[in-house]
């Protein structure tokens, strides 16, 4: 998600406010110039001629703005129809009245220009448009006009509502992401504690131990993660140290594989705090205190995507154990969703025989279609 400042709204508004007016201007221009554009070759064209030949886009350019910048909004938004039809019917009247004393105002000769003969009157078949012709074709054209003028102010405000619609969603995705980091960070302390608290009934050099790697970690989740993205350094650090912390209290009987390598990578941003509800889940499930477990963790970059395993014995809470559980994948879910629509994959579940779960995360650099297997969940 990209963050737009309130100075890059205003200018965004700016250029499209630009952009609307310059439309404008170039369409009403090329419509007063069009009678030098399309002239006859070699005809000039006569003041008179021209002021007669730019009355009626004057007319229709009048009746454009009274409908674009008053009717619409002061009577067709409010849903008062009737007072915009008759305003309307009552400005047509008006043009039109005035466009006929105007034409008649304005007299001028017929010559021939250098012998190029002036277009006549009469079609082919010697048929004269009699003047209900005209009147009905102008008619229609400032209908049409004011229809074209209801339109353009509709596309505008749908496009307005729309992007209020979208700002509007992503000031609730941004909330919701907030939420859930609140919610990440007590889920995780409230574990840390307990296990910290074990390790003091039965060794308090490893309980202060723990107490420094979870002071490292604090500072971390105080100052680091409220930022969208973090480096991937900062990322491995954490995990590192949770298991160092995790390590403390761990029996003998537990094969506990790390491999984190992002070399060349350390500056590669990521959302941050999504792998470690897997880790924890992994400590929390995957080992037995009497019997042989493995806890397997890798974080790689291959091809500029980021890879991260993790795999486990499986030991599932009993029916008897109360304690409460299962936030840890609705908030790996809910956090790609978020920071990587469409640009991520994650795979996860136990295998058949139930002993062994594994879970995979590929955090791709570009979009491809996002994929959420959800084999068998924990």
């Amino acid at each position: 998600m990209n963050k737009k400042t309130p100075e890059d709204k205003k200018q965004r508004q700016r250029i499209y406010r630009n952009i609307e007016i310059g439309v404008h201007i170039l369409t009403w221009l090329y419509i007063f110039i069009s009678p030098f554009l399309f002239k006859w070759s070699g005809e000039s064209v006569e003041l008179a001629r021209y002021i007669k030949g730019v009355i009626f886009p004057l007319c229709t350019c009048l009746m454009f703005y009274l409908n674009y910048l008053w009717l619409f909004p002061k009577y067709f938004l409010k849903k008062r129809y009737k007072q915009f039809i008759l305003f309307n019917v009552c400005i047509i009247i008006l043009i039109t009245i005035g466009r006929e004393i105007l034409m008649a105002a304005i007299t001028f000769n017929h010559p021939v220009h250098h012998g190029i003969r002036q277009l006549p009157h009469k079609d082919k078949y010697g048929f004269i448009p009699p003047p209900i012709f005209f009147t009905i074709r102008n008619l229609l054209s400032y209908i049409f006009v004011a229809g074209l003028a209801v339109f353009i102010g509709l596309s505008k405000r749908w496009k307005i509502a729309e992007t209020a619609r979208k700002e509007a969603e992503w000031q609730k995705t941004e909330a919701e992401l907030k939420n859930l980091k609140n919610q990440i960070n007590p889920h995780f302390l409230l574990n840390t504690l307990n296990n910290i608290y074990a390790l003091t009934s039965f060794d308090k050099d490893k309980a202060q131990a723990a107490i420094q790697e979870l002071s490292k970690m604090l500072r971390y989740m105080l100052y680091e993660n409220h930022s969208e993205f973090v480096s991937l350094e900062k990322e491995a650090d954490f995990i590192r140290n949770y298991i160092s912390l995790m390590k403390l209290r761990q029996p003998k009987n537990v094969e506990l594989v790390v491999d984190i390598d992002i070399k060349g990578h350390e500056e590669r941003q990521v959302a941050p705090l999504i792998f470690i509800s897997l880790i924890e889940n992994a400590f929390k499930h995957g080992v037995s205190p009497t019997l042989p477990s493995f806890i397997k963790i890798s974080l790689k970059v291959e091809d500029n995507t980021i890879i991260f395993n993790e795999s486990n014995t499986n030991f599932p809470k009993s029916s008897e154990d109360k304690a409460p559980g299962g936030i840890g994948l609705q908030q790996v879910h809910s956090r790609l969703n978020f920071s990587y629509p469409n640009s991520h994959s994650w795979v996860y579940g136990s295998s058949e025989n139930g002993k062994e779960y594994h879970s995979s995360i590929k955090i791709f650099n570009n979009k491809k279609d996002s994929t959420t297997h959800n084999l068998i969940a924990l």
